[in-house]
């Protein structure tokens, strides 16, 4: 028999050979089963012990968070006290400003009317004589009444407003005298502008006149005095919030 022909008919041609795997000889010669199907660790998945020995406890992170809280309100206490006060100084000083400026005003605007008063009469020997003319009387009512304000604005921007809400009763500083400041330079610039309509006679005409005259004078120095007052009282309304 030829064997090339026996082989081609003991197998065709879809023959296919499969091999079937072994089993594991070496799982026979464990002596404990478990262990040899616990899972290895690889070299490069252990852990450094430096790493291990660095790891922090959340919770003990959470309690030095919570420390640092409570350190940072001691802290902020202090300051925004601090801040507080130095907010009322500062509004006592710029109050005390105010009050200075007013009686800037008063001691300026009285000057003028003093030196100027010649034309009209001798304020020391009508005094030192007890009689005046109604040329002075009429002059001097316009000083006389420019410090009666005066003396009012000052002692109306030394108070405060008393306020009330559900946390108590305390006093607010809402800048007063800033309008005080706006009617004395108002009054001076008007003067200057329509004291010329004013007729010269009879004498209490002349003397009134005379005495708008010499306020109208003073509005380009009393610009800059109620402009630093306005802006005194300004400030101590924006620090009382």
């Amino acid at each position: 028999m030829n064997s090339n022909k026996d082989f081609s008919d003991l197998f065709d041609e879809d023959f296919e050979v499969t091999y079937e795997d072994a089993p594991d000889v070496s799982a026979g010669f464990s002596g404990n089963a478990d262990a040899d199907r616990r899972p290895v660790r690889r070299a490069a998945e252990e852990e450094p012990p430096e790493e291990s020995c660095n790891r922090r406890d959340p919770y003990e992170d959470r309690g030095r968070s919570a420390r640092r809280k409570r350190g940072g309100v001691h802290l902020a206490a202090p300051i925004q006290k601090g801040g507080r006060t130095l907010s009322r100084i500062s509004g006592i000083l710029i109050r005390q400003l105010s009050l200075i400026l007013i009686l800037a005003v008063s001691i300026y605007v009285t000057y003028t009317f003093w030196r100027a008063s010649t034309p009209y009469g001798d304020i020391t020997e009508s005094i030192r004589q007890k009689t005046f003319s109604l040329t002075l009387l009429a002059y001097l009512c316009v000083p006389a009444v420019f410090l009666l304000f005066e003396m009012i604005s000052f002692f109306w921007a030394m108070t405060r407003v008393r306020v009330r809400d559900a946390g108590g009763v305390w006093k607010e500083d809402t800048g007063r005298g800033l309008t005080s400041f706006l009617i004395v330079f108002a009054a001076s610039y008007l003067a200057f502008l329509f004291n010329r309509f004013i007729p010269s006679s009879p004498e209490v005409l002349y003397g009134l006149k005379g005495a708008l005259l010499v306020y109208g004078s003073m509005h380009n120095t009393l610009l800059g005095l109620c402009a630093a007052g306005v802006a005194s009282c300004l400030v101590r309304r924006y620090l009382s919030r």
